[in-house]
């Protein structure tokens, strides 16, 4: 046996081992059926829509499914190269490196090693996506082969960058993509331009019809059509086409041969030791070592220790996540007009506050400025000399009023965008502040109470089920609260029969609420045992 077969068995059975080793136990066996549960209950409604609905319009997913491959292509054209490698384990790079193997043997090793993870995307994806295809083992086939495509083609330009060098490759990197964006708004212009506001799926169509569209799609439009291909005849057709190309690019991969293996070395160390900090501070975390320090907030005042505290997370905001923030910034700005532009209701409020709601959800874990990304300084947070109070509302404050600023700003652009005032989202305006402050407040408890690092790994069932039961106790607490301001205001507006009231009302009770937390994090800091609840 090749001892690189050899180690994708070892891998194999050291990975079954982990995902059954927690099984022995009543709680993690119990955490494992809430993630299966979870993960089924996810799934279920995409595959009984596939069952019970009609398909979409194949025409429709061919027109589309190519532009969202071309802007998966894009991203991996601005994300790799320059001091991109590709990166391996620190023990691979051990073991691998000073072995008897060539580089191309470390690459095949490389791409037959992610093909686990590709093919468990895909068999994830072929089910949410399975209404839009037409049959499941050809949209498990065409999604396989996209997703390999896409991976495939980063890892050619990442060793074109190493070819080339890091700035001729950076220099051609740029003129491609202005060249190409260009192009792009060129053919959508004239839809964009028009009377009234297309859809999505109109600017792909018009796209795709254009000279530069069909130049660009032409060699993704092949897994367009074999998501959608009608009979075994046509899809054994775009299937091969499809495996044609993926092998062109591997061809290009192969034939590079750049020496690779210095840099990804180095790489392969910077990875590992970011995703150390990652697991420590969460996606706030994710910056160079050795990065010049760069950026300053005036200093605030003291407040019995409360502006010291929510200075330097601020600080450590601005200084090590300015990229975080950036996606941030252009999230909240640019949802408001498209949320707009899609919504055919007279009432905004709704869908806004939905939307509002899901990346409070996503951003919020994001937003890890409190004791989530402190976790190894809790014994010198415990010897500052302020209170736990104190130190609680310090902590709190920085990911609370950047929680907030985005939900202000979705509110103000769909408001100026809409040249109308709503009612219900200037209520949603007035109680996004106490309401962050209700969440991150619950978050901040929950962590303190039950510590973990890292989020759960693909496959990793049991920390699935982890953070569904901690998601669903956060979520129970946050109703009762919002039922409880809700129905505060709605008394106040049953009697005075004045809405602005009635908003007030809610958001004051909210507030109370909200402040009322504060002292269970302290208890919760003060209870944390630095020698026993640091997980490893």
């Amino acid at each position: 046996m090749h001892p690189l077969v050899l180690l994708y068995k070892l891998q194999a059975k050291a990975l079954y081992r982990r995902l059954t080793r927690n099984l022995k136990s009543i709680k993690g066996a119990f955490l494992f059926i809430v993630g299966v549960l979870v993960i089924g209950l996810w799934l279920a409604p995409s595959l009984w829509q596939a069952v019970r609905s009609q398909r979409t319009d194949p025409a429709a997913v061919r027109d589309v499914a190519p532009v969202i491959l071309l802007a998966m292509c894009l991203l991996t054209l601005v994300s790799s190269g320059g001091e991109k490698a590709i990166a391996f384990a620190p023990a691979e790079v051990d073991f691998l490196f000073p072995g008897p193997f060539t580089r191309r043997q470390l690459l095949a090793y490389k791409i037959g090693k992610s093909l686990a993870g590709v093919a468990f995307s895909s068999l994830l994806l072929s089910i949410v996506f399975l209404q839009h295809a037409s049959a499941w083992p050809v949209a498990f086939i065409g999604l396989f082969l996209a997703l390999l495509f896409v991976q495939l083609l980063g890892m050619a330009i990442t060793l074109l960058a190493q070819a080339a060098g890091e700035r001729a490759y950076t220099r051609t990197r740029r003129i491609i993509l202005f060249l190409v964006i260009v192009g792009i708004v060129l053919a959508v212009l004239p839809a964009l331009r028009g009377a009234q506001r297309p859809g999505f799926f109109e600017i792909a169509r018009q796209l795709r019809a254009s000279r530069v569209g069909s130049i660009l799609l032409a060699p993704l439009d092949v897994f367009g059509r074999l998501f959608t291909a009608a009979g075994v005849a046509q899809a054994l057709l775009y299937a091969g086409l499809a495996i044609v190309i993926d092998l062109l690019v591997l061809f290009v991969v192969f034939y590079l041969d750049a020496d690779y293996l210095e840099a990804a070395a180095a790489k392969s160390q910077a990875v590992y030791e970011r995703l150390q900090r990652v697991r420590k501070g969460g996606l706030s975390a994710f910056t160079r070592p050795g990065k010049k320090v760069r950026g300053a907030l005036p200093t605030l005042p003291y407040v019995a220790g409360v502006g010291p505290i929510a200075w330097r997370q601020a600080t450590a905001a601005l200084r090590n996540s300015k990229g975080l923030l950036f996606i941030l910034i252009i999230l909240a700005v640019s949802v408001g007009p498209i949320i707009f532009a899609e919504q055919k209701a007279e009432k905004l409020g709704p869908g806004v506050i939905a939307v509002m709601a899901w990346i409070t959800l996503i951003v919020g874990a994001w937003l890890r400025f409190d004791f989530r990304g402190d976790l190894d300084q809790m014994d010198h947070l415990k010897s500052l000399p302020i209170s736990a109070t104190a130190l609680s509302a310090g902590q709190l404050l920085t990911p609370t009023l950047l929680m907030t600023l985005c939900h202000l700003i979705i509110v103000i652009t769909v408001l100026f965008a809409a040249r109308r005032i709503d009612s219900m989202l200037i209520a949603a305006a007035a109680v996004s502040l106490p309401f962050n402050l209700l969440l991150f407040g619950i978050e901040n408890v929950m962590f303190l109470l039950f510590p973990t690092r890292a989020a759960p790994t693909p496959g990793d069932f049991q920390g699935y089920g982890r953070q569904i039961l901690l998601l669903f106790a956060k979520g129970i607490i946050l109703l009762i609260a919002a039922g409880i301001s809700a129905l505060a205001g709605f008394l106040v507006h049953h009697l005075t029969h004045s809405r602005p009231a009635a908003i007030a009302t809610a958001t004051v009770v909210l507030s109370g609420l909200a402040i009322s937390l504060i002292p269970a994090v302290a208890w919760s800091f003060k209870r944390f045992d630095v020698s026993t609840d640091i997980p490893g």
